[in-house]
């Protein structure tokens, strides 16, 4: 996850992310073509999550700086959180094409 990212992939999907929930514990975005999420935590945890069948796995997770989670929380429909949540999500629906 990075939130000044310029991955041109992330950039494409950035828009057509679904805000799933936004609350004090975490906020989500979702890939609805693939349903492969994107979860931050308030101290900037992240877990990306893939849909297989009725199952979600996670899939890869890491650390953010707390101050960037925060700027997510504040504005998770902001054009820089879209793209921070696309471009985690862009790498593991990537590598579950190859």
């Amino acid at each position: 996850m990075d939130l000044s990212t310029d991955d041109q992939r992330a950039w494409t999907l950035a828009p057509h992310l679904v805000v799933l929930g936004a609350s004090g514990s975490s906020v989500e975005w979702m890939n609805p073509e693939t349903g492969t999420t994107c979860q931050v935590h308030p101290l900037g945890e992240y877990v990306v999550l893939r849909r297989v069948g009725d199952r979600v796995t996670p899939v890869v997770g890491g650390q953010i700086l707390a101050d960037e989670a925060a700027a997510l929380f504040d504005d998770p429909e902001s054009v820089r959180a879209r793209r921070a949540a696309a471009h985690a999500i862009v790498a593991v629906d990537q590598t579950m094409r190859d």
